[in-house]
């Protein structure tokens, strides 16, 4: 209001009291702008500096808002993909992981009173080895879940003496059997006791001639024929039994001393099953955290794209005035700065140059113009 007062008394002073209709119009014009600017800011106008802290707290109450906004949205979708990524890895686990041991192993006890001593040993529990069980209607009997790839080794433990080195090659013969005696598969591989020389003999034993005397250690080596190499089970047909026959190689009928023998079956899996099977808490966490990390990193991807795209899409709001016009809305002071033109077209038309406080009032109208639209 200092202001209005001001240039009206200018006014007056510059025309010597005499009233035009240019003095008229441009006190017309200061009254309207000081009417404005008192119904836009109230009776007692802020200073600058008051207005500038007035629109900085709002910004900052703004922001403060959005940001915890922001936050909790954040917080409770990165908890939905925590859940996720648990849900995701206990099925991944649930369908890739064989449940149960990853091997079985059966002792064979061989019958030498034929020339090719034969065993044949059950993989099933004792209580069902000799009752007639329907796998199809209980599943849970199984030794193996259907479509499972399994590995099947014979392994012998020998003693290393020169005749069982002097027999050379020998045959092993397997056949996979189910409950019932039906063949599923027939494998024969060789084998052969592996030859250790007289000095390396010598040389072992006076190395490890305490351990020997204690009887911690024997001269024995094993003897592994793997037989069966990613057979599938079948779901209808399930096997249950292994046959195993050692046969001479030809022109010879001698057969290793064996002191103990046995068949095993390893579950195949690939490295991404062992590690989940071997190593199942630390094989989980990091499963989750990778899993987690990158659905995290493609949420936040998928808002920034989003709001990029929101924003260039966006347009200046558009307000529309008395007349019917539409104008674009930039600030409130839009019309004291016209109004302030206005007078000092008007003040130039009655000759007199635009005096100091007109440039103070049209420099402060912009002033706050800026500070609104900020």
């Amino acid at each position: 209001m200092h202001l209005c007062s001001a240039l009206h008394a200018h006014l007056n002073a510059s025309q010597g009291g005499i009233k035009t209709r240019g003095i008229e119009a441009a006190t017309h014009s200061i009254d309207l702008a000081c009417v404005r600017m008192s119904a836009g800011e109230g009776a007692k106008k802020p200073s600058l500096l008051e207005e500038d802290w007035i629109a900085f707290s709002a910004r900052v109450r703004g922001v403060c808002k959005r940001s915890a906004k922001i936050t909790l949205n954040a917080a409770f979708t990165s908890l939905v993909l925590l859940l996720l990524s648990i849900f995701t890895v206990l099925l991944v686990r649930f369908v890739v992981v064989p449940r149960g041991p990853v091997s079985l192993t059966q002792d064979l006890v061989f019958d030498y009173t034929t020339q090719a001593p034969l065993a044949r040993a059950s993989f099933l529990e004792e209580k069902f080895a000799n009752v007639p069980v329907n796998f199809q209607e209980d599943s849970s009997k199984r030794i193996l879940r259907p479509k499972q790839s399994f590995d099947i080794d014979v392994e012998f433990t020998v003693p290393e003496s020169d005749f069982n080195v002097n027999v050379g090659m020998f045959q092993v013969n397997v056949k996979l059997l189910t409950p019932g005696g039906k063949l599923l598969l027939e494998s024969s591989r060789p084998g052969i006791v592996k030859y250790t020389s007289k000095e390396v003999k010598w040389l072992r034993t006076i190395v490890w001639w305490p351990f020997h005397a204690l009887g911690l250690i024997e001269e024995q080596q094993n003897v592994r024929v793997t037989m069966v190499k990613n057979y599938q089970e079948d779901s209808e047909t399930p096997f249950t039994d292994i046959q195993v026959i050692m046969k001479p190689h030809a022109g010879s009928s001698k057969l290793p001393q064996i002191y103990e023998a046995c068949a095993t079956i390893h579950l195949s899996m690939n490295i991404f099953a062992k590690a989940l099977y071997f190593y199942p808490l630390t094989s989980f966490v990091v499963l989750v955290s990778l899993l987690w990390s990158g659905l995290n990193f493609t949420a936040f991807s998928l808002s920034v794209i989003s709001l990029l795209v929101m924003g260039s899409n966006m347009e200046v709001p558009s307000t529309t005035t008395a007349s019917g016009s539409v104008t674009t809305s930039k600030s409130k002071y839009d019309t004291m700065i016209a109004d302030g033109v206005d007078l000092a077209k008007a003040s130039q038309a009655g000759s007199p140059p635009v005096s100091e406080v007109t440039r103070d009032l049209l420099d402060d109208g912009l002033r706050r113009r800026n500070v609104a639209g900020s």
